[in-house]
């Protein structure tokens, strides 16, 4: 295996944290738009576990809901925030 800078562990750490975080505000705003628009959203996980720990994948779907949109509140799952 090769050695890494530190420097450059930290530089690729933080980016990608920023470019997670920057989708996580997307997925929760996308979310958002579907409940306002009297759709619910169905999020799903798969779990793989590998060699390098568990890798999850997100699965969502809409559908539709009877009645009017619900109310909006803040539910965590694993350090998730999903409205």
């Amino acid at each position: 295996m090769r050695c890494i800078p530190m420097d450059s562990i930290r530089a690729r750490r933080k980016h990608y944290d920023e470019r997670l975080g920057a989708a996580l505000r997307q997925l929760n705003d996308a979310i958002r738009d579907c409940h306002k628009s009297g759709l619910d959203v169905d999020v799903s996980t798969l779990t793989m576990h590998t060699q390098r720990g568990p890798m999850v994948q997100v699965d969502l779907r809409t559908f539709r809901l009877d009645g009017a949109p619900p109310t909006l509140k803040v539910v965590e799952s694993n350090n998730l925030k999903l409205w």
